[in-house]
């Protein structure tokens, strides 16, 4: 077997580990699902942080996924458009990170004002605040940006 066969072998296997939902989003939307949708989500699915668009695309070049910086960008565009991905600002960087989402609830993140170094935190639920803020000023809290930034072990 070829190096291309053992790619799209692997490819294929890892396609199928993808939840239909995401399949079946992208087609309700009058989108098709794509090879290099595919491999997009992939790549944001293994991640262990918010990836910048070109972070994702550097990793689908290491995985020799052929694909351009503007694709990335439309597919980035896409997915979060559809709630298929998390598209997160962090002020300090002034550039979009995107997140895979799997049906759970919103995380939050720390991010190293020194290096940059970001880590996802799982926090209780900002249910009761929610509410807080509702009963103070009958607003309907569908939306929050919550950002901590300070300083990582190795930066301190």
């Amino acid at each position: 077997m070829n190096r291309w066969e053992e790619s799209r072998q692997l490819n294929a296997m890892q396609v199928s580990r993808l939840p239909k939902t995401y399949k079946e989003a992208l087609r309700t939307a009058g989108y098709r699902f794509t090879r290099p949708r595919q491999a997009v989500l992939q790549v944001l699915q293994r991640a262990d942080h918010p990836l910048s668009a070109l972070e994702v695309f550097r990793r689908l070049q290491g995985d020799d996924v052929s694909i351009d910086r503007v694709t990335v960008y439309r597919i980035l565009a896409v997915l979060s458009r559809l709630g298929l991905v998390a598209q997160l600002a962090f002020a300090q960087e002034g550039q979009f990170r995107y997140e895979w989402r799997d049906g759970r609830a919103l995380s939050y993140h720390v991010r190293c004002q020194k290096c940059g170094r970001i880590e996802s935190l799982c926090l209780p639920s900002l249910k009761r605040l929610k509410s807080l803020i509702k009963s103070k000023t009958s607003f309907l809290v569908n939306d929050q940006s919550l950002e901590f930034n300070g300083l990582c072990p190795d930066c301190q």
